[in-house]
């Protein structure tokens, strides 16, 4: 089984209040400032998912400022994971600045059938993800519930991309370390974090992190499966595209053309997610909800 867990939809009216949304969300105006950049729908998602012969997507949020905004695109995910249950696995979009808000919206959300959180964008949402007071409402209802945290991360070094922000490798254990008992998948290989396991300090702390491979060839070489590969191991990795930031094929081919095994590339490809996700254990929802 195939599994992209990280990709992107959006509410098909949202191409008509695109001028709307520029102004009234810091996340999405960094995102698409560009007019020619797609917002894609569900369909779109299946089309791709189809042609590349995957067999489910987790869909996320962008990391929405504007609640009524979030509230509605996260409506699209639950309504599109519910009409396609065997393909789409839906996450919540919140802010943990809005306070109790967010905390009722990722309360209702959850009950509707969200199974994480996500994507969280620390600069463009304005929040310190290192602030145990900000963070921990969220992050015991994530954990009671054990809801997978998906967060953005980013390069210290490097190119400079849309969106790019600042949530480094240092902020990341800070936040990490704040919250030892939550699941959190770091996003675009974790800024780099990987390559500081073999720090004692840092893999110790890793037990409960997970890193996907979203918008991978644009960031790393084809070296990049086999290198964290051999540092965390592959019960540590998530195959992600970003999609439709970047088509799934490029990823896959990483995936294909490097030396891991057939169980490494099976742990990556889908069963890591699943354990994650919990995606085959609906007795489990069942009973948390």
């Amino acid at each position: 089984m195939i599994i992209d867990s990280h990709t992107k939809i959006y509410p098909p009216h949202f191409n008509n209040i695109r001028e709307e949304l520029l102004k009234t969300d810091a996340t999405f105006s960094s995102l698409f400032s560009n007019p020619n950049a797609h917002l894609v729908t569900g369909s779109e998602l299946l089309t791709s998912m189809n042609r590349n012969k995957i067999d489910m997507s987790i869909i996320a949020g962008i990391g929405w400022t504007n609640l009524e905004v979030a509230k509605q695109a996260n409506n699209y995910l639950l309504e599109e994971a519910r009409q396609n249950p065997t393909r789409f696995l839906p996450l919540c979009s919140v802010d943990p600045s809005w306070g109790i808000e967010s905390i009722k919206e990722l309360e209702r959300c959850a009950r509707l059938g969200a199974k994480g959180i996500g994507e969280l964008h620390p600069d463009t949402q304005n929040f310190d993800i290192t602030d145990k007071k900000v963070m921990r409402p969220l992050m015991k209802i994530a954990r009671d519930l054990k809801l997978p945290i998906l967060i953005h991360s980013s390069e210290p070094v490097g190119h400079i991309y849309g969106g790019k922000g600042t949530t480094y490798p240092r902020k990341l254990m800070g936040f990490i370390n704040n919250f030892p008992d939550n699941i959190i998948i770091c996003a675009h290989w974790g800024g780099g974090l990987p390559f500081y396991s073999m720090m004692p300090e840092i893999s110790q702390s890793l037990i409960n992190v997970y890193f996907d491979s979203a918008a991978s060839p644009l960031i790393y070489n084809s070296d990049i499966f086999d290198v964290t590969t051999r540092l965390i191991g592959a019960g540590k990795i998530l195959f992600a595209s970003d999609y439709p930031v970047i088509s799934p094929k490029k990823i896959l081919a990483q995936i294909e053309n490097s030396e891991l095994n057939s169980q490494q590339s099976s742990f990556i490809l889908g069963e890591n997610a699943n354990k994650l996700f919990r995606i085959h254990n609906p007795e489990y929802w069942a009973s948390h909800l």
